[in-house]
């Protein structure tokens, strides 16, 4: 009786300790309960403040210009490509997309590796887990309370585990990172070649800017001086009306057109600013070239040859030729995940407790583990990832078909700019020896006087019309290079200064590797030409280069065979 006494007063104590803890459980969630009510409520929209937004704008305004070379002297083309590259914020922001791209190849390389986990866990309680036993067939007491614990205690395990299926899953994945590093490369070479393309138009316009600026606001002047005395030729009947309202038409229509291309001139420069990363409104002059050096030549090479480099190197078809094997490793990676996972494992243990006869130990296991349901649904998930990988290959021909309608496009369009720009530049020889003659007259009529201003602004918009369709010439010429695959990104782009780096632009020699065996049979070993800045072609050397990309000069030399 007094045994059983004392284990019903321990009983009691124990159902008061478990309500006395039950209570505080429950007050201790209640409080949580409520300090997270409280913050959920206290998330609400909280705008930037205008002193916020000002301090943000003016760090970003710095950084954007900070630790970027002066312009010091006349800008040329292969500088601008220089600046370009090294400098503008597009080009910046592929950049970085690239290295992404490069750390999440970095971080899937770990997933190989066989998982290594650490758990420990110290507990301690007031009182001893302790225990007795009933006897199942008299129901008394059979043992005393007792424990195999102790108060304090600290456990551990060390969990060294390897899944051979997730292993070849990973490894899939890993490949399937390292294409897309790839595909963020050719992102970037298409990037750099569509910014240089815009480059190479504005640097054009610019230099007409440049040079003609002045001449087209004299020749406005000229013409808006001119119309008081058209106007009294009217007022004063020394015309007929219909010849003297003529002349005023002539006036004001030129007056119209020099306006719009100052305008367009006005503009021209700010364009090309923002492109290699100039603060708006900073002065900076061009190395224009004169009229003469201007050139342009028409291809030899021919437009099979194109095709055949445009479909090896345009960055947009290998970029679908790595989303293609891409789609491959995910195929591997779907059937791999159909197959019942083996798993293998070590675990090194420790624990404190010392009622244990060993403290420490080690487990080992092997498990095989798997949905059944995987084969129900094999005969779906096959055909799915085949028409995947297909599908990937049909968008790759797509977009080969429209490169090479591109290619077409892009040659005939430069054909045409080259017949443009000669039937300009003839006009605007005509225009300029036109003005000449009449300038030099020793008419002093008012007549003359009229015939000699719309000759002037005649002859300015002609040399105007030369420079925009030089500079539509050289855009057309770019466009035929970005298609083929001309590559102007240099590897030592981030270290090298705007002169070296233009200088390395204009030397660049890249070999194709490998290189396809008609292409070599057709291109040879090319030692390229270039355009510098006076438009002429001029000799380059030898650079090393990232492997699959063209140079202008490479281009140019299988143009000049």
């Amino acid at each position: 009786m007094p045994y059983s006494q004392n284990a019903r007063n321990v009983a009691d104590e124990a159902n008061v300790l478990g309500r006395n803890g039950r209570r505080n459980v429950a007050r201790f969630l209640g409080v949580a309960t409520c300090a997270l009510l409280v913050a959920g409520c206290a998330l609400t929209p909280k705008p930037f403040t205008s002193e916020e937004r000002w301090s943000e704008a003016q760090s970003d305004r710095e950084e954007m210009f900070a630790d970027q070379e002066p312009v010091t002297r006349p800008l040329t083309l292969s500088e601008a490509f220089a600046r370009a590259l090294k400098y503008n914020l597009d080009g910046r922001v592929k950049a970085m997309e690239q290295a992404l791209a490069v750390n999440d190849l970095d971080l899937s390389r770990y997933d190989l590796l066989p998982k290594l986990a650490i758990d420990g866990l110290g507990s301690t309680r007031n009182r001893f887990d302790a225990s007795s036993s009933e006897s199942i067939q008299t129901r008394q007491q059979s043992l005393v309370p007792s424990t195999s614990s102790d108060l304090n205690r600290f456990t551990g395990d060390l969990t060294l585990s390897w899944n051979i299926l997730d292993f070849g899953v990973s490894y899939f994945a890993a490949r399937q990172e390292a294409d897309r590093v790839l595909i963020a490369q050719e992102e970037r070479r298409k990037a750099v070649q569509t910014l240089l393309q815009d480059v190479r138009r504005a640097y054009w316009r610019a230099a007409a800017a440049q040079r003609l600026t002045n001449e087209v606001k004299a020749a406005i002047r000229a013409a808006e001086d001119a119309l008081p005395a058209a106007r009294k030729v009217e007022t004063e009947g020394l015309k007929s009306p219909i010849d003297s309202l003529r002349y005023q038409k002539a006036l004001l229509d030129a007056i119209r057109q020099l306006e719009t291309n100052e305008q367009a001139l006005a503009i021209s420069k700010d364009e090309l600013a923002s492109l290699i990363n100039l603060p708006p409104g900073e002065h900076y002059s061009i190395a224009v070239p004169n009229e003469g050096s201007m050139r342009l030549e028409p291809m030899k090479i021919p437009v099979g040859q194109m095709e055949s480099t445009a479909l090896v190197l345009n960055p947009d078809i290998r970029g679908l030729s790595y989303e293609a094997r891409i789609s491959v490793a995910e195929t591997k990676k779907a059937l791999l995940k159909l197959l019942p996972g083996i798993s293998l494992s070590a675990d090194p243990n420790v624990d404190s407790n010392s009622f244990l006869v060993h403290h420490y130990w080690v487990a080992g296991a092997a498990r095989v583990n798997g949905y059944l349901s995987n084969l129900l649904t094999a005969p779906l998930v096959i055909p799915q990832r085949e028409n995947a990988e297909k599908l990937a290959v049909l968008k790759r021909q797509a977009m080969s078909m429209a490169i090479l309608a591109k290619l077409h496009i892009a040659y005939q369009q430069y054909f045409a700019s080259i017949k443009e720009y000669d039937r300009v530049k003839q006009l605007s020889s005509v225009d300029q020896r036109l003005y000449t003659q009449i300038a030099n007259r020793t008419a002093t009529d008012v007549q003359g006087d009229l015939e000699r201003i719309l000759a002037q602004a005649s002859a300015v918009d002609s040399k105007l019309r030369l420079f925009q369709s030089y500079a539509e010439a050289q855009e057309a010429l770019g466009r035929l290079y970005a298609t083929v695959g001309v590559d102007f990104l240099h590897q030592d782009v981030e270290t090298l200064s705007v002169a070296e780096l233009g200088n390395a632009i204009r030397q660049t020699s890249f070999d194709l590797a490998p290189k396809p065996a008609a292409l070599s049979e057709q291109a040879g070993e090319p030692a390229l030409m270039d355009t510098d800045v006076q438009g002429a072609a001029s000799p380059t050397g030898a650079v090393a280069h990232a492997e699959g990309s063209i140079s202008v000069a490479q281009f140019q030399q299988l143009d000049n065979q």
